[in-house]
């Protein structure tokens, strides 16, 4: 990383900041390094997030439809317990053998995250950032000689969500966001006032009651089944009155199913398109795992490979909110001594024992110099990796946010230069 003093006034964080401040009263601010340019993304990658969709959700139907089918007795039962094992009735099999057609719907809105393009690493529904990437475009668009005319989206998310919610719905929204579990609270208030400014209500913040809300947004299953307006939005769901964006279970929340594409007991659910979606990515087992040469490795024996050699990330792939978010319990295995490693299989065959799951997932990366201006107008040069996160809605992509950061742990931080393909 590499300072160099190129300006004495630096407006866009004043701009934006002032933009924020209007909107929500929140003195947060934005809390990242603006780069100095959109992301140029070519052709063929764009693309292929575009095309991506199609399989993203067939992706999502295949793991909902097994996970049932493994539920009822119907595949084997194992593959639903990498979900749901060690949960209480209100939470586990008891609930979810409950739910009906219309209350196992797909997540509408989701994020994906891609170390590098084209391999998944996450999805989430809907995901934390929208705000990130509607910031970025204000700004972009406030000076147009910095960043030029967009030529890649037309729209910002705010619009492309309300318009396409209206088209999902068939009806004008009315939505109930819940906020609790979100990683970026003050981001997400931002994003329901720019969604509010296109026509959309939003309960506790419009003439509406919560009765009237005919969508419900929430950031995990937790915060939605412990809502004290849960059992009437099932009903309400039910009847057709209502829909939700992520659907009310904790099949999305677990990492472990980017792992079912390549696990024995389900791969065969899915084509070689879909599991092409995600670096390999394996469930840790007391006996061993499997690597992304089909070989099999036993505990102990991964721990003596050379540090270079073992490119892998382990993950927390349970449910648990605070553990399954934020880039918090994923450790680069190549970043461990042998002790650590052994430590680290410790922590995951304790957990392990009592129903939540690791996976082990090969880590690609992308590693690309950065150059951001900071709030005193200095130009920063960052030898970064990159995360490209994907916003889809019914109407497929929508938008790409860029993180880079020198950390191979890629989150939002005060360090961490943000842009979007413009």
């Amino acid at each position: 990383m590499s300072n160099q003093q190129i300006m004495t006034d630096v407006p866009w964080y004043r701009f934006i900041e002032e933009n924020i401040e209007s909107r929500t009263r929140a003195s947060v601010g934005f809390t990242n390094l603006i780069a100095k340019q959109p992301y140029a993304m070519d052709d063929a990658t764009l693309d292929g997030y575009r095309s991506r969709y199609t399989t993203l959700k067939k992706f999502q139907e295949i793991t909902r439809d097994i996970f049932m089918a493994s539920l009822r007795g119907e595949a084997d039962p194992a593959i639903a317990d990498t979900v749901l094992a060690g949960q209480p009735p209100c939470r586990g099999k008891e609930f979810h053998l409950k739910l009906t057609e219309k209350q196992l719907k797909l997540p509408v809105f989701f994020r994906t995250d891609e170390a590098a393009t084209g391999a998944i690493i996450e999805m989430q529904c809907p995901g934390s950032g929208w705000e990130i990437a509607d910031y970025l475009r204000d700004i972009y668009l406030a000076f147009p000689d910095n960043f030029g005319k967009p030529t890649r989206f037309s729209r910002s998310l705010a619009i492309s969500f309300a318009q396409s919610l209206r088209d999902y719905l068939g009806n004008e929204p009315i939505i109930h966001h819940l906020l609790n579990n979100a990683s970026r609270p003050h981001g997400g208030r931002y994003f329901i006032q720019r969604c509010r400014e296109e026509g959309l209500q939003f309960f506790s913040w419009d003439a509406v009651q919560w009765k009237d809300c005919n969508f419900v947004r929430a950031h995990d299953f937790y915060d939605l089944r412990y809502n004290n307006f849960f059992d009437q939005w099932m009903e309400a769901c039910e009847e057709g009155r209502l829909l939700f964006d992520h659907p009310p279970t904790l099949l999305y929340d677990a990492k472990v199913i980017m792992a079912w594409p390549f696990w024995s007991k389900s791969q065969k659910y899915y084509s070689n398109e879909i599991r092409a979606l995600f670096p390999h990515t394996n469930i840790i087992t007391p006996e061993g795992f499997h690597l992304t040469d089909g070989s099999w490795v036993s505990l102990e024996d991964f721990c003596q490979i050379s540090a270079r050699k073992r490119t892998y990330y382990f993950k927390f792939a349970g449910t648990d909110p605070t553990l399954n978010w934020g880039s918090r319990a994923v450790y680069y295995a190549g970043s461990l001594s042998k002790p650590a490693c052994r430590q680290m299989f410790d922590r995951i065959l304790a957990d392990y024992q009592v129903g939540d799951h690791w996976i082990i997932q090969e880590a690609r990366t992308m590693s690309e110099s950065v150059t951001a201006i900071d709030r005193d107008g200095q130009e920063i040069i960052v030898d970064a990796y990159t995360k490209y996160s994907g916003f889809y809605s019914p109407d497929g992509l929508v938008d790409i946010l860029i993180m880079q950061q020198h950390s191979r742990k890629v989150h939002g931080s005060p360090e961490t230069v943000v842009s979007i393909v413009f």
